[in-house]
Order: structure tokens, then sequence, then C-alpha cells
């Protein structure tokens, strides 16, 4: 018995051997947005890539209106597993006049229990219209609290001029700071308040849901601070996201008064959303139907 015992440890060391050497990773797989596009003038176009791992290692999106032209790219690394570091720029411009300006970010998010608890980061804005020129340089911290049902519930901001060393030693004694307010029902996120460094809420916004579940979010509230949290946010780094499909998203200022309106209808295949339609209503004025496109890939 002791030999059959000897045999059969020297088989499985064999076998881990053979699989360690001749097998490829085992990454994960799972279905996520490689592109949501629209061919109007008007639409938000997004890419994203992944990494290996599904992890998403850079995102893109491009706006266009008659108004002003936006974009913003982001790139994501993955230093060790409780740390995300970001660096992000963010154009904007407006047709027909000199206005432009540019804001270059960079953040470390710090995660436990692999969703954010805090991060820290730096704003760098150079506007220029006509022929002057002006910047600015912030630091930023920001701190996640959640609800038991890991869901987001404050976002904490501060802020203080200057970066590196050009930040006073008492600085964040008397920084700029606020929280901003997450509430949610049955598993939806139902309002967001956004102080935007006021003692009351300076805008807010209420959803509704349908009935449908969601199995991959499409429709993120920018409920954190920069863009470059969005694809995170898809993600779950800031906690687990609403169980439905948003359905209306109603948006008020400081007074009360509703000033945006957006809807949304859903089309499907396999399971997944493949298209969707957002109708915006700004001042009593409905704008036209924008559809886009969802494109997945296996990461």
């Amino acid at each position: 018995m002791k030999k059959l015992s000897i045999l059969h440890f020297i088989f499985i060391l064999f076998i881990l051997a053979s699989c360690s050497s001749n097998e490829e990773p085992d990454y994960p797989v799972s279905m996520q947005p490689s592109s949501i596009q629209s061919m109007d003038d008007n639409a938000d176009n997004q890419t994203f890539h992944y990494d290996d791992y599904g992890r998403i290692i850079s995102w893109n999106c491009t706006s266009n209106s008659p108004n002003s032209t936006t974009s913003y790219s982001a790139h994501y690394s993955y230093p060790d597993e409780n740390t995300i570091q970001v660096t992000s720029e963010e154009f904007r411009s407006i047709p027909q006049t000199s206005f432009e300006e540019t804001i270059q970010l960079k953040e470390t998010i710090t995660l436990k229990n692999a969703r954010a608890s805090n991060s820290e980061g730096t704003f760098s804005a150079i506007i220029r219209r006509d022929d002057r020129t002006t910047q600015s340089q912030k630091t930023y911290r920001l701190t996640f609290d959640y609800l038991p049902s890991n869901h987001l519930n404050t976002v904490e901001h501060l802020e203080v001029f200057g970066i590196a060393d050009d930040i006073e030693d008492n600085a964040w004694d008397n920084a700029w700071r606020w929280m901003n307010y997450l509430s949610w029902e049955n598993g939806n996120l139902k309002e967001y308040q956004d102080y935007q460094g006021n003692t009351t809420s300076y805008l807010s916004t209420k959803y509704e849901y349908s009935e449908d579940k969601v199995s991959y979010p499409i429709i993120i509230p920018m409920v954190i601070k920069f863009s470059h949290h969005l694809p995170l946010y898809m993600k779950g780094v800031f906690g687990s996201n609403s169980v439905n499909l948003v359905k209306s998203a109603l948006s008020f200022d400081n007074n009360a008064d509703l000033y945006l309106s957006r809807q949304y209808t859903y089309e499907f295949e396999n399971a997944r959303i493949s298209r969707y339609t957002e109708t915006r209503f700004t001042n009593s004025v409905i704008s036209n139907p924008v559809t886009y496109t969802v494109n997945w890939t296996e990461k």
C-alpha cells in the first residue's frame, strides 16, 4: 500500500508539471462592450479595450454637436491587485470660436475588497481664448462609502490648488470639501445629488427603471467626478450597478426645476443589448432620437 501511494503521488506530480508547462493560463471569459457607436452627428461614440484578464486598459469617447466638440481618452494600469492607475485627457472646443480647453488628469485608485475605497489625483487645465491662455492646477482626493448591499452611498470630495511641491503644508487642513449622495431602492439607483462644492445640492438626477434586468450596464450615471471613472463604474469598481434597465433620467437644477430629461428604449440580441435609443427633452424642446449600436467582445 505504501509503495502504491508513492507511485500515485509521483503520477500526480507528473500531471501537474505537464499542465504547467504546456497549457496557457486559464483567463476568465465574459462578454463586454467593445464599442458603442452611432451614425448621428450629435452622438457620443465610445471604444473599449481590455487586457487578457478582462480589465479595462483604454477607453475613448468623442462627442460632436453644433455647439461643441469634445473628446476623452483614458488609459488604465494595474501595478498590483489593490491599485488602479489612470491617466486621461479631456479636450473641448467651440466651433466658430477660438475657445479650446485641455484637461490632463492622473489618478491612483486604492481598492479594498475589490472596490474603490479612496483615490488621489491631479488636474491640470489649459484654456485658450483669442490671444489669452489661462492655466489651473489642482490636487483632489475622493473617499467612497458603501451600503451593506454593496451600493455606493457617498463620495467625499477634497480639492486644493497646486500639485506636487506647489501644495502648501497645511493645504489639506483647509481643503475645499463637499459630499455627494446616492439613494437606492430595490437594487436600483433612484437619485444622485451633486453638491459641486456647495453646502446644498446643486444638481440632482432621478432615475426610473423598466422591469427588465440588465446583464451588463450600458447607461452609466456620472456620479464620481471625471469621465474616466465611467468604464470603471461599468466594471463594478465602485460597487454594484443597478439591477434593472434605466428607462428615464430627470435632471434638476438648484431651484428644483427640470432642465434635462432623457428617455431610453432598448433592443436585444442573445440576451444582450444590441441597440438603444436616447431621446432628450431640454427646456421643453424635444431632440431627435439618437440610436446607438452596442458591439460586444469576449474578454
